[in-house]
């Protein structure tokens, strides 16, 4: 093997060129932080994959002015504000081509205005295979060099000071050595994990499926555009169904005029260890709509397993683990690719600090403290709402094991136009709508604090009480609890809280009695070399405010009074409230919390 000159030594390392890969390095990069990126495959997604980029997502591509050209290039919001279930496209059975139920989903229809008054964005949807390039061509643009496809990690050493790795060009069979402070492992779990033994804890993959990605035009059987997902339910006279999910992936237009497509075939167990074929997988798309003339051409398919499982730690020495390298679960209410960019996000500010010298590496802890329980949250909302899916169908009234008649009237009886039928298919509709769970649910998006971190600083106050629906997010600027939206009027114009935040700089907003804290602030700048925004904020009738909270939104959340004041991470999330100008002697030690260091040394040092 020939080996190349060594790259030599860099802040991070990071293995995985996916999306949570990608956006750590757009992050770092953004944050002064010199990243080495690779990637074993020679290129970016070839399936679509996960698509649904939810409002705490769009959030943080704003903060790295990412979100304009995510929105431009996915489904307008009108294309994706809908779940819809239906038994076929085709047939001649009284039970096929209909629509069992459809529900307001992502922030569309009747749930618009609830969103809006919790963000300043809306859900995008951009399918993997069209977002990774967007992400690549930014993130080489911010580190010209250090993002390279086709380079393959063989090994990793860990000393006290730095990180030693062994990486192979596969194009051109060489091999060098990388040297970095820290590693984020974001590779799947496919090879750094299992490298230092870290355990996925969870169940043993439990369902087969097999994601077939083709072009076809469905517009002829399709009447709606307002859902990109569409879930396929079959019932047959044998007391079963199968069950497939159908999902517009673009690229040029959408809706039913999608010219791309993704088909999720649920394999039976006699299935599961069968060959398949291109042109099984085109069958089975066929027989699962129902239309088995369909003229489609199948682009690429991929067997996997439905998962359940988290990483038993999130960190060995210094590699940290992310994305789905820390966690893997089922699609449903589309968590995964979003919690790897928000895994992402979490660190790379930490990582920015500790690499500038802000922060020692204590501050480094907190990842794993505020993002696992995160990811054990998401791994079992998203199994049962996988399981959820399995069992709504039970609503059709079928008997397994019944005769093929017995079931066949049961199917005939649900869709007559008699009164019978109509209360028939008014329980069909209550099992199905317990299923809208998974696509409005703000308070898993945007709802999870980090109140029990030890780089917050409790206030004493409660938290809000968590609705079990998570519909009903509350936002407070609690500490721990993501900076909440409200819109705000400045010299500039309207922006929301969270067009405030800059990447890798702390915020401090403040009352009308503004003094006290901004001295505290400059305080703060100068002995701790951190970077730190402080703005004024006043009530309608303010002169000398910053910005003026005209509609009283911010007053309704922030929790303090004219004289208090919230200091927020550069990741969104508060770390201490002020309730009066008196506390803002508590800022230096508040910042030194933030930054890592424990309260019983914070208190020492002030």
């Amino acid at each position: 093997m020939t080996t190349a000159e060594d790259e030599g030594a860099v802040d991070v390392l990071i293995v995985g060129g996916g999306g949570c890969g990608l956006a750590a390095s757009i992050f770092l990069a953004d944050a002064g932080v010199n990243a080495y990126l690779i990637e074993r495959h020679p290129g970016t997604a070839l399936m679509p994959k996960a698509h649904i980029l939810n409002p705490r997502t769009m959030e943080i591509f704003h903060q790295h002015g990412l979100d304009d050209e995510v929105y431009s290039a996915g489904a307008a919001p009108e294309q994706n504000s809908a779940m819809r279930w239906l038994t076929s496209l085709g047939g001649d059975e009284v039970w096929d081509r209909r629509q069992l139920h459809a529900v307001d989903a992502w922030g569309g229809g009747a749930l618009t205005e609830h969103y809006r008054r919790l963000t300043a964005f809306r859900h995008g949807n951009l399918p993997q295979k069209q977002l990774e390039p967007l992400l690549k061509r930014h993130a080489e643009q911010r580190s010209p060099g250090l993002v390279r496809f086709g380079h393959e990690l063989l090994s990793l050493e860990q000393g006290d000071d730095e990180v030693t790795a062994r990486v192979r060009d596969r194009e051109a069979g060489t091999e060098y050595t990388v040297r970095a402070r820290y590693v984020i492992a974001a590779d799947g779990g496919k090879t750094v994990g299992p490298m230092f033994g870290v355990s996925m804890l969870g169940p043993e993959p439990f369902v087969h499926t097999v994601s077939v990605y083709f072009t076809a035009d469905l517009s002829p059987y399709l009447d709606h555009d307002d859902a990109c997902v569409r879930s396929f339910i079959r019932p047959n006279a044998d007391g079963g169904w199968t069950r497939t999910g159908l999902i517009a992936m673009g690229p040029d237009s959408w809706g039913r005029h999608s010219r791309e497509w993704v088909a999720t075939v649920t394999l039976t167990a006699e299935q599961e260890y069968t060959e398949y074929t291109t042109e099984k997988a085109a069958d089975a798309v066929r027989e699962r709509l129902n239309l088995p003339q369909l003229d489609l051409e199948v682009q690429r398919f991929t067997r996997w397993q439905v998962e359940g499982v988290y990483a038993e730690r999130y960190s060995e020495g210094r590699v940290f683990f992310a994305g789905d390298a820390a966690h893997r679960h089922s699609p449903m209410g589309g968590l995964g690719l979003n919690s790897g960019i928000q895994d992402a996000h979490n660190l790379a500010w930490k990582l920015a600090a500790v690499v500038r010298g802000a922060a020692g590496p204590e501050l480094l802890d907190s990842y794993e403290s505020e993002r696992r329980p995160v990811a054990i949250r998401n791994v079992e909302f998203a199994t049962m709402a996988f399981f959820n899916h399995l069992t709504a169908a039970s609503g059709f009234g079928l008997v397994p094991g019944a005769s093929s008649q017995y079931n066949r009237e049961v199917l005939e009886r649900l869709f007559a136009d008699t009164e019978d039928g109509a209360t028939r298919r008014v329980r069909l509709h209550e099992t199905f709508d317990i299923l809208r769970l998974e696509s409005r649910a703000p308070l898993l998006e945007l709802g999870f604090d980090y109140g029990d971190s030890p780089g917050v600083v409790p206030d004493g106050t409660e938290a809000p009480p968590r609705d079990p629906e998570l519909f009903d997010y509350r936002p407070v600027a609690r500490p721990g609890h993501r900076l909440p939206h409200a819109w705000l009027d400045g010299a500039a114009g309207r922006v929301s809280t969270h067009g405030l935040l800059q990447p890798g700089r702390f915020l401090l907003l403040t009352g009308a009695d503004a003094a006290p804290w901004l001295a505290a602030a400059e305080e703060a700048r100068t002995e701790f070399g951190i970077e730190l925004s402080a703005h004024t904020i006043g009530d309608a009738n303010s002169t000398g405010a910053d910005y003026r909270d005209v509609d009283g939104d911010w007053s309704a959340v922030r929790g303090h009074g004219e004289g208090g004041a919230v200091l927020v991470r550069p990741d969104g999330h508060v770390a201490f409230r002020g309730f009066t100008s008196e506390d803002a002697g508590e800022l230096r030690r508040s910042v030194l919390i933030a930054l890592g260091a424990s309260a019983r040394v914070a208190s020492a040092r002030s």
